[in-house]
């Protein structure tokens, strides 16, 4: 075909828009400022472990099509499990990931249970999320729900992740959390890693070619080639372009972007993550939680993931691997801190919930930390989202901000490079 696209980032939108575009013919380079692909479900591993973790605690949910058909597609084995997601509210864990479940949740009345459970029950079964658009996540949870619903199970956890945008979160973002959620994961076998190495493999059989540890610094048209540049020394000439970073990094190493479009879509904002990993030599969890939200706000995470309890350790040798999560803004200090500094802030709440834990039987640590995580999702989101196509010709726009309604996942990363892709076919 001779038309050369680059694509700007190898997270699961550009992994997918390479295998698309390079099975078409085109001739395709994808370039990553990391030394692996994945993008936010990059993964790691250590010698005596046989598959791969994510440093961002990621799974899939079973309706999660676009991405568990591309594993078939691949022959990438995927295991099925239900693993516990709980609740910790007044120091007290409550297993909460049924009907059943719920309504044994003694913190709320049975009245209380009731209104819960049917608002979970209108936002399950209602495929419009357009209705849902023009209000906010509190009003509705409070109107339908009840105050103390609001007040108990889910103020922490928006508080936790949004902070200061916990009361303008559209009721639309929590449509998508709760009808895509289902009871029983999926999980790709060796780990999200060794999956999108797959991808990569597979592109490559096309002829894709990829290029680690390159930082684009910028990209402009010249006389009707789009160059991207890395430094001084070192560019590439392209006929199109997908950039999936973050729009706001976009429109920063983007020349001839209008003011216009600057001003529209500068503004929308995100919160990066600082994931602290543990491998203990015992379960951290003895009821086998997976997933267990902290419903309080004076401690200093949001959930506590125990990979371990999901995942069989023997993939790990026999660790037990547990994620402290946060959904922080860009300025907070957890940014500047090391994974000593954090976990001396963590430990005693960790000893709260379960007394019997000590610094003694961790093994090791490893901090993660990215910039840009989770987009913050207002009302009337639908009319602030930037186009995949871009005011320079040639040149498309595809990241996590434009998966609306549904919330950022690998999944929608999938199904968005397969539209971005289509989208440089037919221009």
């Amino acid at each position: 075909m001779g038309i050369k696209v680059g694509i700007i980032g190898a997270g699961f939108v550009g992994l997918c828009a390479a295998l698309n575009l390079a099975e078409k013919g085109y001739e395709v380079i994808l370039l990553e400022k990391e030394s692996s692909p994945g993008g936010l479900a990059g993964g790691f591993k250590r010698e005596n472990w046989r598959w791969t973790l994510e440093q961002h605690y990621h799974h899939w949910f079973t309706n999660d099509t676009h991405v568990i058909n591309l594993a078939k597609k691949l022959n990438h084995r995927v295991i099925t499990k239900r693993p516990k997601t709980s609740t910790f509210f007044d120091r007290v864990i409550y297993q909460t990931d049924s009907p059943v479940s719920l309504l044994k949740f003694r913190p709320l009345s049975f009245l209380g249970r009731i209104r819960t459970g049917v608002g979970i029950a209108l936002l399950r079964f209602n495929p419009f999320w357009k209705l849902f658009e023009k209000t906010t996540a509190s009003n509705f949870i409070k109107k339908v729900m009840g105050n103390a619903s609001w007040k108990v199970l889910w103020e922490p956890l928006f508080k936790g992740k949004f902070g200061k945008y916990s009361e303008l979160i559209c009721a639309s973002w929590f449509w998508s959390r709760i009808s895509k959620r289902t009871s029983s994961l999926v999980y790709p076998v060796g780990g999200f890693l060794n999956f999108a190495q797959k991808i990569e493999s597979k592109s490559k059989t096309f002829g894709a070619r990829f290029y680690y540890n390159t930082d684009v610094k910028s990209l402009r048209k010249i006389n009707g080639k789009i160059v991207v540049v890395m430094d001084v020394a070192k560019k590439y000439y392209f006929d199109k372009v997908i950039c999936t970073l973050p729009t706001s990094t976009f429109i920063k190493m983007t020349y001839g972007i209008p003011e216009s479009y600057r001003n529209k879509y500068s503004g929308l904002p995100g919160l990066g993550a600082v994931n602290l990993i543990l491998s203990l030599k015992k379960k951290f969890f003895k009821d086998n939680t997976y997933w267990l939200n902290i419903n309080d706000r004076s401690y200093p995470f949001l959930a506590l993931v125990e990979h371990t309890n999901y995942m069989d350790s023997e993939f790990y040798n026999g660790e037990h691997l547990l994620y402290i999560g946060n959904y922080l803004s860009h300025d907070h200090d957890y940014f500047l801190k090391n994974g000593e500094e954090l976990l001396k802030i963590f430990i005693p709440y960790l000893k709260r919930i379960n007394k019997k834990f000590e610094r003694s039987i961790i093994n090791k640590y490893w901090v993660f930390k990215t910039a840009f995580a989770q987009p913050v999702i207002t009302t009337n989101y639908s009319l602030k989202i930037p186009p995949m196509t871009t005011p320079v010709k040639g040149v498309f726009l595809a990241n996590i901000q434009q998966v609306y309604p549904h919330d950022r996942g690998t999944n929608y990363a999938v199904e968005l490079g397969e539209k971005v892709a289509e989208l440089v076919n037919n221009s």
